[in-house]
């Protein structure tokens, strides 16, 4: 009997003993969990994160191996632990800003300068926002890149052109040839020009004196021609009238000629002696021959 119970108590001894165990690694397990969980919001703290608003894309790359995810980042808060993390807004950028614009210079064709104010408004592609930060660099990069490719298409654009032309028919093609340039530079980059405005050309002032002469010229001799215009027709209706003067009286003496004529013309006669008879103090005076008035007879052949 003592022996059974001695070995009864051993067995429990060795469960509670157990049980014990498993209650201190739990403890320390928990311990352990808590420790990790503070730790990482100490790090979520110290590192922060980064926030991509609806205007704005952004990249994520691994600062220590350096690796750059494929994928741009939309909307939405990101943590920063072992990240680093660029934001790219997708809104639209005026260079230069505040309804400004920027004078360049370039030589022409024929080694004149020309003087170019200008300005322009682009965007990046949200897709290609990866091979902007891997080909060009940051925002800040990015608007020097276009600046510059903006600068390359002005000389180039000008190269194309001659001074003379400036003022004339080149003028109007010069700042859509200036666009395509850009567009031929930045597109493939993923940055799309949006906008390109032309303020003011300005060609020397030797060739803008020649073209200005030029075009006074050009509209002395339209004015000198609208007035010999005018008086050409001028005369067509001096001579349209006279025509009709001359016809008119042709047709009257056609009609005065001959018997009828002549009966026509007493007629008138007789209506005018009795108009001037009805009137008063009127005196009519009449050839006569032996008292007897004489009055013009028709020819009655």
């Amino acid at each position: 009997m003592g022996v059974a119970a001695s070995t009864d108590n051993t067995v429990v001894d060795r469960i509670l003993w157990k049980v014990t165990m498993i209650k201190k690694l739990l403890q320390q397990a928990g311990t352990i969990g808590a420790a990790i969980a503070i730790l990482m919001v100490v790090m979520a703290f110290l590192f922060g994160f980064n926030r991509v608003d609806e205007y704005e894309v952004a990249v994520r790359r691994n600062p220590v191996t350096g690796a750059v995810s494929s994928t741009p980042y939309r909307q939405g808060l990101y943590h920063a632990i072992l990240r680093s993390w660029t934001n790219y807004s997708t809104r639209e950028i005026q260079y230069p800003r505040e309804g400004a614009a920027e004078r360049l210079t370039a030589l022409s064709s024929d080694q004149l300068q020309i003087g170019v104010d200008a300005a322009y408004r682009y965007r990046i592609n949200p897709d290609s926002v990866v091979n902007l930060y891997l080909t060009v660099g940051a925002p800040s990069d990015i608007h020097s890149y276009v600046y510059n490719t903006y600068r390359s298409a002005v000389r180039d654009a000008i190269a194309e052109v001659e001074a003379s032309n400036i003022l004339s028919s080149d003028r109007a093609t010069i700042g859509d040839r200036i666009e395509e340039l850009m567009d031929i530079g930045l597109t493939p980059k993923g940055i799309v020009v949006t906008d390109f405005f032309v303020r003011e050309i300005e060609p020397p002032e030797t060739i803008r004196q020649a073209i200005e002469n030029k075009l006074a010229r050009e509209q002395q001799v339209q004015a000198e021609a609208y007035e010999t215009q005018v008086v050409e027709e001028q005369a067509n209706q001096k001579r349209a009238e006279a025509a009709g003067i001359r016809d008119a009286q042709e047709i009257i003496a056609t009609s005065l000629t001959g018997v009828q004529g002549q009966r026509y013309l007493y007629w008138r006669y007789l209506e005018v002696l009795g108009e001037v008879g009805s009137g008063s103090n009127n005196l009519v005076i009449a050839p006569t021959e032996g008292g007897v008035p004489i009055f013009f007879t028709p020819d009655t052949q």
